[in-house]
């Protein structure tokens, strides 16, 4: 017991890691990655403005409010090493870009396998269950 408890203190302790990225196969076309608004949330405005840039030159639908019931909203954050972008929708995970800059991020998202499976599946499946206010 004492073993296990150690093992377990012992991975709770451990660095977090990051999703992976998935490309998909077929990436969402500009017309589909434009259905869904997508707010942006950055450090600074300078770094919003660049990131919401490089997003709408991907084909993001990039919008100045707050994000709608199933819409997207993207979080920018410094690593040590690099920039992290993370997508949700209604505060569930979507998915996640790790980059040097943000047109590596947007890029990775913008063929993202699970932004994909979002867009074709109108939302998550968490999302479909969740009662309307």
């Amino acid at each position: 017991m004492r073993r296990l408890l150690l093992a377990a203190l012992v991975l709770a302790c451990g660095p977090r890691g990051h999703w992976p990225p998935r490309p998909a196969e077929h990436p969402p076309t500009p017309t589909e990655l434009r259905i869904y608004e997508l707010t942006v949330r950055a450090p600074s405005a300078e770094e919003r403005a660049q990131f919401s840039a490089a997003l709408r030159s991907r084909g993001f639908a990039v919008v100045d409010h707050e994000p709608r019931k199933g819409d997207l909203e993207v979080t920018l954050t410094h690593e040590p090493d690099s920039l992290v972008a993370t997508l949700r929708s209604d505060g569930w995970f979507v998915d996640e870009a790790v980059g040097k800059d943000v047109e590596s991020l947007s890029a990775t998202l913008a063929v993202s396998q699970r932004l994909t499976d979002f867009i074709r599946n109108s939302g998550l499946p968490q999302q479909h269950m969740m009662p309307e206010n």
